[in-house]
């Protein structure tokens, strides 16, 4: 590749990416994990910040150099974390997409048809069962460690080695069970080839990721409680996890997951041997050995967890792995596609564009054709997918022939129309909230800096995650800080003994008392429930303020 076509490539992989950051899939702050790791990093920067917050002081940040990373650049720069875990997951879905291109461009398929894949892995994916993305739309370890991997299967594509190798160590020290499937693989391609030189890369490499793990774990300031590992998970324990963390449990997944990954494994599968003549040796290992592990760690999750009851695997999560058979089904059949467009077989290139578009459109594929007759929305899905497919199809043949603008319309057609004609959008817009807004601004600057909040009608609401972030106000309890109960034992049961103490009442509200005598100092109730009785101190259309000190 000239270095003139490197550098478009490039710029294009760029583009793809800020349009997949600020457009669609998009990005969000707040509205999943990051609303328990922010309050983790302020804590550990100042153990006086949310020194009351039973999420803030219990950090799990122990085998991840996520925090380091970000805690070093917030000291070094003064940039807010949203800024620099921002920043993170651009750069980091960059070398995602580079890598896609990259093990595109491998199957000799050219620039424009490489991009073209990269573009569409962009779209993005929703991996039902676990409830995990391709595209992490929050800025999380996992969602970094995924990316770097696309980079490390790429450059490894190309033998790139080395490359690969580095990007798949620091996917490691991101997030090590993300990494698992990916050296489990490598460990099987490493002993069939019987290579000792790359045994021994890999060994170091893993070794190097290990140590530094061990390292930063050793140093690991904060730390309350330590991850269990070993042991069995009471029956208490199992109620509260089944309760905050169903998706870790195979036995509570809906039957229509279940059907999903034996299709999508075909769909590889089906790809896998219709492009096997052209797929480099490492992308034809990795593209179908990836798929096959994540599912088998389904029923091996469902032995380990719903039948034996080990306490690692909700801390592992072993099934996110399908991930990888989802990711795959979009980059084989893309892949594909694009050749079977510029062979002329419009029916099997349709099909397989089919499969490109249904994934991020609907995410549970057979849904889309079995369920089509049950909502308006549904059919419309159905004949999007159908019309995007004929499009893409028309648009790789054209695009074969050194047509610039059939290229630009296979990449953009597809990013307008799913989010728009096809309604697809997975998360609400939490920060459109002047209300809010003005809660927290209120509270940081008028509360003392060791007070206890509780939002006492908002259940499973995500604002109190949002407001413990932007006010660093401490929380009494809420929903999202629930999900730690996979994690650490004695914070699942501090948690649903809070959680119980405030959240079981039929009133709208308990005695002014019963909260004041549980160490919360401030109520937060929407306007219409506030008692009469009691003074407020902050007020405004959607939330008011009870000063129970």
């Amino acid at each position: 590749m000239k270095y003139s076509e490197r550098a478009l490539v490039l710029a294009a992989l760029t583009a793809l990416t800020l349009i997949g950051f600020f457009y669609f899939p998009g990005h969000t702050w707040l509205q999943s994990d990051s609303q328990i790791y922010i309050p983790i990093f302020e804590h550990l920067d100042d153990p006086s910040v949310l020194a009351n917050d039973p999420v803030a002081i219990r950090p799990h940040v122990t085998w991840t150099i996520y925090d380091e990373i970000a805690r070093a650049i917030h000291a070094v720069t003064g940039f807010e974390y949203r800024d620099i875990l921002a920043g993170e997951q651009i750069v980091f879905r960059f070398f995602g997409l580079l890598g896609v291109f990259l093990v595109a461009h491998s199957c000799g398929i050219g620039t424009a048809g490489s991009l073209f894949v990269a573009a569409m892995f962009g779209l993005g994916a929703v991996v039902n069962g676990p409830t995990v993305l391709t595209f992490e739309y929050e800025p999380v370890p996992r969602g970094f460690a995924v990316m770097l991997l696309m980079a490390a299967i790429g450059f490894g594509a190309k033998e790139h080695w080395n490359l690969a190798e580095l990007f798949a160590a620091f996917a490691t020290l991101y997030h090590a069970p993300t990494t698992a499937p990916f050296w489990a693989c490598a460990l099987l391609w490493w002993l069939v080839r019987r290579d000792a030189f790359e045994r021994l890369r890999l060994l170091v490499w893993a070794l190097v990721a290990a140590v530094v793990l061990l390292i930063f774990a050793m140093l690991q300031p904060g730390l309350t409680e330590t991850q269990p590992l070993f042991g069995r998970i009471e029956p208490e324990l199992e109620r509260l996890q089944k309760l905050r963390g169903a998706y870790c449990w195979i036995g509570l997944w809906p039957p229509d997951w279940f059907w999903q990954y034996p299709l999508l494994l075909g769909i590889v599968t089906a790809a896998w041997f219709r492009l096997k003549h052209t797929l480099s040796a490492k992308v034809k290992w990795f593209s179908i050995s990836l798929p096959v592990f994540g599912f088998l760690m389904v029923p091996l999750t469902w032995l380990l967890l719903d039948k034996l009851k080990w306490i690692l695997i909700p801390q592992y999560q072993p099934a996110r792995a399908v991930l990888f058979i989802t990711a795959f089904a979009v980059i084989l059949s893309a892949i594909a596609g694009w050749r079977a467009a510029g062979e002329k077989k419009w029916p099997e290139a349709i099909g397989w564009m089919f499969i490109v578009v249904a994934i991020p459109l609907n995410g549970l594929v057979l849904q889309l054709v079995t369920q089509f007759y049950t909502s308006p929305l549904a059919i419309k899905r159905l004949l999007l997918a159908l019309a995007l497919a004929a499009v893409l199809a028309a648009s790789a043949a054209f695009a074969q022939r050194r047509h610039a603008l059939a290229i630009c319309l296979a990449v953009a057609v597809p990013l307008l129309a799913i989010p728009t004609l096809g309604e697809t959008r997975n998360y609400p817009d939490l920060h459109a909230n002047p209300e809010l807004d003005q809660l927290i601004h209120w509270a940081a600057r008028s509360t003392p800096k060791d007070a206890v909040f509780l939002f006492a009608d908002a259940r499973r609401d995500l604002a109190p995650g949002i407001f413990r972030v932007g006010a660093k106000r401490a929380l009494y309890v809420d929903w999202k800080g629930g999900g730690q109960v996979n994690l650490l034992r004695q914070f699942a049961h501090e948690w649903w003994q809070r959680w119980s103490a405030v959240n079981e009442s039929k009133l709208p509200l308990k005695p002014l008392e019963t909260y004041r005598s549980l160490g919360i100092d401030y109520l937060v109730v929407t306007p219409s429930k506030a008692p009469k009785c009691a003074p407020a101190v902050f007020s405004n259309s959607s939330y008011t303020v009870l000063d129970l000190q």
